[in-house]
């Protein structure tokens, strides 16, 4: 009698625990309308309240700090599936604290990214959904449009960046070249893929390593001769950085490597054209010269000033 009593008050328990609503909520807490996870002792994520979607529209702006039962937490990560089918969201800005970033916050949405500078959105590191093809990102889920508070046409990476990370600037069409400064000794993955109007590149000397994909300005015609070709690519370093190569496919596309023109330091046109990679450009010229460049960069800055007074007094 004892064990079916028992049982009969565990299938109710059961069943009750199946009918009646959850009381654990969708999210930690909420502040100004945005749906917020805490994620460690002082951070937070901003997420997707799933029982109210869309749960964004309009313009949202999210702060470095939120408060919450008298803890400021700051704003580090924007979760997969955050602004999930927010069709009416129009822009998004994001605080210069934010650190990550998931492909999938945008699905079925359509949002403009505002960042404060480019220091900002090169320190995020972006976490991708690799499912798709062969390790290839599923960008069908990234629908985004970069907004800065500068020039994004011709693209010069601040000096304080030293890495750029997988995919930082990927489809952002308004890029037409782009400077990578000497500092910066790695670029990742679809860095700048899909930058379709990416005509000029000019690569630091410390770079040693580049990505797959990183200047595939038309990712899905790799094999085109004619699409996404860049014009100019300009490597500085003496030792040609390696060009990670997958699947056949390499860090420029075909049009690039048959119709673009890469400049390099004269003394290593021998070693760029003997790599398997970088030897694939068929057209491979000296870095022209520059009136004025006493260091050689092919620029002429404030570095060629102090270039010629250690010349002189040496």
């Amino acid at each position: 009698m004892k064990t079916k009593t028992y049982l009969m008050g565990l299938m109710l328990a059961v069943v009750s625990a199946l009918v009646m609503p959850a009381d654990v909520a969708a999210y930690d807490f909420a502040s100004d309308n945005i749906y917020y996870d805490v994620i460690g002792p002082s951070q937070v994520a901003v997420v997707l309240n799933d029982e109210m979607i869309p749960s964004y529209q309009g313009h949202i702006v999210i702060p470095d700090v939120v408060e919450h039962e008298g803890v400021n937490y700051t704003v580090t990560t924007i979760s997969d599936g955050a602004f999930f089918k927010s069709i009416d969201l129009h822009s998004v800005t994001l605080p210069s604290t934010i650190t990550e970033l998931f492909w999938e916050a945008f699905v079925e949405s359509s949002s403009r990214l505002i960042v404060p500078d480019l220091e900002t959105w090169c320190s995020i590191n972006f976490h991708i959904d690799s499912s798709y093809g062969q390790g290839d990102p599923d960008f069908r889920v990234w629908p985004h449009e970069l907004v800065l508070d500068q020039s994004i046409e011709n693209l010069v990476i601040p000096s304080s960046v030293t890495e750029i990370h997988d995919y930082t600037f990927y489809n952002t069409a308004t890029i037409r070249s782009v400077v990578i400064p000497d500092q910066v000794t790695t670029i990742g993955s679809g860095a700048f893929a899909v930058c379709e109007n990416l005509k000029s590149v000019k690569i630091g000397p410390n770079v040693t390593y580049i990505g797959y994909r990183a200047f595939d300005t038309n990712f899905d015609l790799w094999y085109s001769d004619t699409y996404g070709v860049i014009d100019e690519v300009t490597c500085m370093a003496t030792v040609p950085p390696e060009l990670y190569n997958s699947y056949g496919s390499t860090v420029f596309n075909k049009g690039t490597f048959k119709k673009g023109v890469l400049y390099v330091p004269a003394q290593s046109i021998g070693a760029y054209r003997a790599d398997a990679e970088w030897g694939k450009f068929e057209n491979i010229q000296p870095i022209p010269a520059v009136q004025g460049d006493v260091n050689g960069d092919g620029v002429l800055s404030v570095a060629d000033v102090s270039a010629l007074i250690d010349l002189l007094l040496n």
